[in-house]
């Protein structure tokens, strides 16, 4: 698993950053959960083949359509949709988002990860 992953179809190209995708998730699982790091860490390491099957223009690009990255997250340690309510809401109201997208802002900073999925075109 890495970051600077590279792919286009021709037309458009994708960064996947494998490495700082499964970081974001580890981080967002401790903010939300309210669980240590390394409880975080055990529970994505159970899921390293969904970070590593990201590894070609279609799964990358299904899978940038999954932000906010928060439902990754909770489905991973929660098993699914249906858990127990979250130490921080959920972003699913304008509010609720921008609080998202600062505490994801703050993560990418704080840890020196890259965004996990970056689009630019040829």
């Amino acid at each position: 698993m890495r970051d600077n992953i590279v792919l286009s179809d021709g037309t458009e190209t994708i960064v996947v950053n494998q490495l700082s995708y499964c970081e974001l998730i580890k981080w967002l699982i401790v903010k939300y959960t309210g669980v240590s790091y390394q409880e975080a860490d055990s529970c994505v390491e159970q899921h390293i083949p969904f970070f590593e099957g990201i590894d070609n223009f279609l799964s990358a690009s299904l899978e940038s359509h999954s932000w906010p990255y928060y439902y990754t997250a909770m489905d991973l340690f929660f098993g699914g949709h249906t858990h127990t309510k979250p130490v921080l809401p959920p972003p699913d109201t304008p509010e609720r988002l921008g609080l998202y997208e600062k505490i994801e802002e703050n993560i990418l900073r704080e840890q020196n990860l890259k965004e996990p999925i970056i689009w630019e075109s040829n």
